[in-house]
């Protein structure tokens, strides 16, 4: 990971929104611009030096992993304190803050220590650098893919009649624990006949029955990294129902898949997906966006939903995700990471079956 690179690119950033400095919170982004987790710390960027602020429990794993980053270690009294010296040694006057990471009473703590100077709110400047993959970023999520698919074949095989659902997601933890997988870090959905209707149903004890659906969501994270892919199976003899829906739900993803490119607004890729369930007479029933970034959150930019001001831009890695929930009868979902490249997009969640 060329840590020095991203950083460098931050501090241009900093230039072109007139800061001096920037305060950094969330876990994730120290992590990507440092290579620690950064829990329980502030990461000081500054257009002289960079330092990690942080207690003495994280010292001695901190200082081995640490790049391009000075460590400071400070007691929990003292972090004000510390940021006020390292604004002053830097010249920093106008510091940034992550507003979306700060809590209330640490903005006030710190608005104190810096009243001498001007403290801004600033949201996404690092996550913007983020929806770009870099080589190593993208080989880390392929195989992060590549665990996820492995885990999803094992729950489809293993999904049976008169299985509970809990019993199915505990068959598919003791498969990761043996395998040493880790689990992406959202929980996973396993959602059986009418509880498919429900696109974040939690994982009940309710038993599996024949002649319904089972829609698992799950993924698999690889250093950090993470991969999300969603599939819908049926129990016995195919519903005719669950077969129409299926289908439409399929090309509805298929179509969406061919139309990423680079340059290409990601609120059009929903549209195509969108549209097409829409012209099926199932609009009502697509409840959700069609996908998302994914890396170091399951979560990230960009959003690919009808409102997204987002671009798609080569090395960017969403998952595309079309969905119908009728009430009362359940759901079908289909959900593939995809990394967008110079003429198309690379599906690399495409070992898991359909």
């Amino acid at each position: 990971m060329n840590y020095l690179q991203r950083q460098h690119k931050l501090k241009k950033l900093l230039y072109s929104n007139h800061l001096d400095a920037l305060l950094i919170r969330k876990r994730q982004n120290i992590d990507y611009l440092t290579g620690v987790r950064g829990d329980d710390s502030i990461l000081f960027v500054s257009k002289k030096k960079n330092y990690l602020i942080t207690d003495s429990r994280y010292k001695e794993a901190y200082k081995k992993g640490l790049k391009s980053c000075s460590l400071e270690i400070v007691d929990s009294g003292g972090l004000g304190q510390r940021v006020e010296a390292i604004a002053k040694k830097t010249r920093s006057r106008r510091i940034g803050f992550e507003s979306n990471n700060f809590s209330h009473a640490a903005y006030a703590g710190l608005k104190k220590k810096l009243r001498r100077m001007a403290l801004r709110p600033v949201c996404g400047l690092v996550e913007i650098l983020r929806t770009i993959k870099d080589k190593d970023e993208i080989a880390l999520i392929r195989k992060a893919c590549q665990d996820g698919c492995e885990i999803m074949n094992y729950g489809l095989r293993s999904a049976r009649p008169l299985l509970r659902e809990s019993e199915l997601r505990q068959k598919i933890e003791s498969y990761i624990a043996k395998k040493d997988l880790k689990l992406a870090d959202f929980e996973m959905i396993i959602a059986s006949g009418r509880n498919a209707s429900m696109p974040h149903a939690s994982c009940s004890s309710r038993k599996i029955r024949k002649k319904e659906m089972v829609v698992i969501d799950l993924g698999a994270m690889n250093y950090g990294y993470n991969s999300d892919l969603t599939r819908t199976v049926f129990l016995g003899k195919i519903d005719r129902m669950y077969l129409r829906i299926y289908n439409i739900v399929k090309d509805a993803q298929k179509k969406a898949i061919e139309a990423i490119r680079p340059g290409v607004k990601a609120s059009y890729i929903d549209h195509i997906s969108r549209q097409y369930i829409t012209l099926k007479g199932l609009g009502k029933h697509f409840i959700h966006s069609l996908g998302h970034g994914i890396g170091l959150e399951t979560h990230e930019g960009p959003r690919l939903s009808k409102n997204s001001k987002d671009v798609l831009r080569e090395n960017m890695t969403v998952t595309v995700e079309p969905g119908i929930y009728i009430p009362g009868w359940g759901g079908v979902r289909l959900e593939d990471v995809a990394l967008v490249t110079g003429k198309g997009c690379e599906v690399l969640t495409k070992g898991s079956k359909k």
